[in-house]
């Protein structure tokens, strides 16, 4: 069913927009079958029928799609000058990911120049629960979708430190909120701690998290405030570039700015 669709929807051209039923013919379907896989297609918005001609055409749910993916690409792109100046003033290992279920999908990625650094690539999936960004991005569902979400998840222990009772990934997840940043300790990664913060589109939807990691012999967990308040300054950046100018960006250049006179002293 599937690779039948595709193959309706890679049979538009830019030469041929529109098309009959007859002009799939090349693709070797029975007429009603055909008949049937397209009017599933108009049911998901995916092609369009012109009653007046009879013709079909790409649907607007494909135009959707098409911008989610261009969004996250452009998100990516804004985000690479904040994540190459995160490894400069923390020497780790800068991220940006997105969640996908309760997966985080890593979109963008700085390299510390540590020999020891963070393992990771660009596609790479972790569990949400686990890791610093998918805290982030969890901590900040609407509270009916995030509680949906969890109700019917299982949460893996990938390591001896991971959080796998939904109670108490709740508990973290409000530590979060109120903390403005996630900490994963070794959550995902033996040796590895990571600090993420949320990062913010124009309307203030938190769409991404970015984060620094490395391993435990760099990063104490006394250094935790510090790193944060430099992972908030990045989001914050990006978040601007979003077009938001909401108050967590006074929130994060007052953190950061508390633990920079702390430094100073």
């Amino acid at each position: 069913m599937l690779e039948r669709a595709l193959a309706v929807l890679s049979h538009f051209s830019h030469a041929r927009p529109e098309l009959r039923l007859a002009d799939f013919a090349p693709l070797g379907l029975h007429k009603s079958t055909l008949y049937r896989l397209l009017e599933v297609m108009r049911a998901q918005r995916l092609v369009e029928l012109d009653p007046a001609t009879g013709q079909y055409r790409l649907g607007l749910r494909l135009f959707e799609l098409g911008m989610l993916a261009v969004g996250r690409l452009e998100l990516a792109r804004s985000a690479q000058r904040s994540l190459d100046a995160l490894v400069e003033r923390t020497g780790e290992t800068a991220h940006l990911g997105v969640l996908d279920g309760l997966d985080v999908v890593s979109i963008g990625r700085a390299e510390s120049t540590h020999a020891l650094r963070m393992p990771g690539a660009l596609g790479r999936r972790s569990p949400a629960h686990g890791s610093a960004i998918g805290k982030v991005l969890l901590a900040h569902l609407p509270e009916s979708a995030q509680k949906g979400l969890l109700a019917r998840a299982s949460f893996p222990a990938v390591t001896r430190r991971t959080l796998v009772r939904p109670d108490q990934v709740l508990r973290e997840l409000r530590a979060v909120r109120q903390r403005g940043y996630a900490i994963d300790d070794e959550e995902i990664y033996p040796g590895v701690r990571c600090v993420g913060a949320p990062v913010r589109d124009h309307s203030g939807e938190v769409v991404a998290g970015v984060s620094a990691s490395g391993p435990t012999t760099r990063l104490p967990r006394e250094h935790f405030p510090r790193i944060a308040a430099e992972v908030l300054k990045a989001a914050a950046e990006i978040s601007k570039r979003l077009g938001y100018t909401g108050a967590a960006q006074k929130a994060a250049l007052a953190h950061r700015k508390t633990y920079a006179k702390e430094d100073a002293i």
